[in-house]
């Protein structure tokens, strides 16, 4: 049964559909619908537990929440061969033009959907930011402290929660 009292999980062509379903619930704000979506789904992956885990955060569920972005980091990591964890190969990529790395670094915390086609780094970045702004929420302030290094340091909305730690 799904959150909402739904149909049972649902696997192959149907389980990609809700999804997909998923997707544009996040895309809405729909986030019990979404959820129910990715639940019943019954996908294994990095972006479905990633989206799961956004659309706890965005209802305050935070201990489901980091609970699923660690999962969600394990299974990205957990990738058989050259694959990327996310069912594609890992290809060469451009560097994105400094504007959009500038605009990336001063956002707050994106709120989008985590796709299969999303390369590696890319995905490891959201779960990360994610799983910071989560760990922050739950009193977690080593956490915050490794994730912001481990992402260098880059991202304004993840030194000012540093600050506000140390205060």
């Amino acid at each position: 049964m799904g959150l909402l009292g739904g149909a049972p999980p649902t696997a192959g062509a149907d389980s990609g559909r809700l999804f997909a379903a998923g997707v544009t619930c996040i895309c809405c704000e729909t986030w019990s619908l979404a959820y129910d979506c990715f639940a019943r789904s019954t996908r294994e992956d990095a972006p479905t537990r990633y989206n799961m885990a956004l659309c706890c955060f965005r209802v305050g569920w935070y201990e489901e929440c980091h609970r699923l972005l660690a999962e969600a980091e394990r299974l990205l990591d957990d990738r058989p061969g050259e694959g990327s964890g996310l069912g594609i190969m890992s290809l060469p990529r451009r560097q994105p033009h400094e504007a959009f790395r500038r605009w990336e670094a001063d956002t707050e915390l994106p709120r989008c959907p985590l796709l299969p086609e999303t390369p590696h780094d890319d995905a490891l970045t959201l779960i990360l930011r994610l799983r910071a702004e989560t760990a922050f929420r739950l009193g977690h302030c080593e956490e915050v402290r490794t994730i912001a290094a481990r992402l260098g340091h880059r991202y304004k909305h993840l030194e000012n929660l540093l600050k506000t730690i140390d205060r």
